[in-house]
């Protein structure tokens, strides 16, 4: 049963993840020279400054895809699934990490990272004013009449 503790928990897991794989792809930057580069137009053409920007546009691709994948391979060495975070369970490992239901989870720590830790933090505020109890206070007084 998904309750907001293990929302909260998996949101967390994703997020850290998400950017372990971020991490990955920044050390493969220096590295794999092709990540890195910044391709700029040799001339004030239209035709270099187009083949430049779809250089740039394919570079993004391929570092996002070697993030997903670098995900995917942390979840699958982690030998944990997501999923069963979420769900409550009380063991979230899973025997067969490299099949596809774990490595797709690289995916979504990858391209749902940005909205994921903006719903962590209000989940997490959220979480701290339910456990608090108090009933919130009114503003201004209110007149029974």
């Amino acid at each position: 049963m998904v309750t907001l503790e293990s929302t909260v928990s998996f949101l967390i897991y994703i997020t850290a993840v998400s950017s372990a794989a971020a991490g990955v792809t920044e050390i493969a930057k220096s590295v794999v020279p092709f990540m890195g580069w910044d391709y700029e137009p040799a001339d004030n053409s239209h035709e270099a400054i187009t083949r430049a920007n779809r250089k740039e546009q394919l570079k993004k691709a391929f570092n996002l895809l070697f993030s997903a994948i670098a995900a995917g391979f942390i979840f699958a060495q982690l030998k944990l699934d997501p999923a069963l975070i979420l769900m409550g369970q009380e063991l979230a490992y899973v025997e067969n990490a490299w099949s596809s239901q774990v490595w797709v989870w690289g995916i979504v720590a990858v391209f749902g990272s940005p909205m994921l830790h903006s719903l962590l933090k209000i989940l997490q505020g959220y979480q701290e004013v339910v456990s608090n109890n108090a009933p919130p206070k009114p503003k201004r007084k209110i007149s029974g009449k």
